[in-house]
């Protein structure tokens, strides 16, 4: 069967050829009856080619060239050459061999190319393989190409995965920059401004901040939300925990009032009260001194007397000191002083 399909194949072949040899001996009476590159030969009456035309290898003079059917003139076979024109973009002719060669830079094939190039058909230039590189133009922004093994490698300041960074660092996918992992820090910024970077890299609670309690003073409590310790009830850091008219204690931190007013009756004598503009002012029918009294009154002051801060009468008749209540009797007029 297969010899049967290369005899077909042969025939066919035979009548192509014969066919271009008769077209090839068309009888002509004048060169207008011929191809424009062939001439009518007046004795044999058939069209032959014209000088420096062909119309087949065997009419090249010169055995490096062969006949270009479409334009029936003598070129170089594929390979040879005059000079440079007769070669492709990429090769230059070799005078010697009169054969097209490579130029220094260009390729045709993979194994003109180092072991990690292949060749681009294309350009017929030898490029990187896909994972290596030429140069830094062949990786990425962060990356730089390593000239021994021409692998794309992390520049310096930059990472490809979290070995290329401390161990209390991740490699960021975005920035491929070395970060600090959650709940650790490379400085101070990375931490909450309550806090600093230790060089453990950790965020440590600054000083005067609190996490509970026993962070603050007997007086105080730690405020979850500003992490800051906090006068307890009824205490006092600053005068900003006490009223307008209050100071703040700082020996027992707790609002005290200031001098000349009042913050309850205990801020004041015991003949007066505080009123509602925080200032002791005297209970009705009691006094702290004379000026408080009437003429002929005076204010009695004696400890333990039974009119003690209450206006008492002066002159009045007495025979001891007993009858003159915060004054003395004048054993001389027998009147209270």
């Amino acid at each position: 069967m297969r010899n049967t399909i290369l005899l077909v194949l042969l025939l066919m072949l035979s009548v192509v050829i014969f066919g271009c040899i008769d077209m090839g001996a068309k009888s002509c009476t004048q060169d207008t009856d011929c191809k424009d590159w062939q001439i009518c030969n007046q004795r044999s009456g058939k069209c032959v080619v014209r000088e420096g035309y062909c119309a087949a290898d065997i009419d090249c003079a010169d055995v490096k060239k062969g006949c270009n059917l479409l334009a029936h003139r003598c070129e170089y076979k594929g390979g040879f050459c005059l000079d440079n024109y007769d070669c492709k973009e990429w090769q230059l002719c070799n005078n010697e061999t009169s054969k097209c060669d490579l130029k220094f830079d260009r390729c045709e094939m993979d194994s003109q190319c180092n072991r990690w190039e292949s060749c681009n058909i294309g350009k017929h230039r030898c490029v990187a393989r896909g994972g290596f590189c030429s140069d830094d133009y062949d990786c990425a922004n962060w990356q730089m190409c390593e000239n021994e093994s021409h692998l794309c490698v992390a520049a310096e300041g930059y990472c490809s995965d979290f070995f290329d960074c401390e161990r209390w660092q991740n490699c960021s996918t975005s920035s491929r920059r070395c970060v600090a992992k959650k709940g650790f820090c490379n400085n101070d910024l990375d931490c909450d401004s309550r806090y600093l970077c230790s060089s453990e890299h950790k965020c440590m609670l600054r000083e005067g901040y609190c996490l509970n309690d026993t962070d603050c003073r007997d007086w105080q409590l730690c405020d979850p939300k500003t992490l800051t310790c906090k006068a307890k009830r009824e205490f006092c850091d600053t005068a900003k925990e006490c009223g307008s008219w209050e100071i703040c204690n700082s020996v027992i931190h707790k609002c005290d009032a200031k001098e000349g007013l009042c913050s309850s009756d205990y801020d004041c004598g015991e003949w007066q009260m505080c009123n509602e503009k925080h200032l002791c002012v005297t209970r009705g029918g009691m006094c702290g001194s004379d000026r408080e009294c009437g003429i002929d009154y005076i204010c009695d002051l004696t400890p333990g007397s039974p009119s003690l801060y209450t206006c008492v009468r002066r002159n009045v008749p007495c025979e001891s000191d007993y009858d003159c209540p915060g004054s003395t009797c004048n054993l001389a007029t027998r009147l209270c002083r």
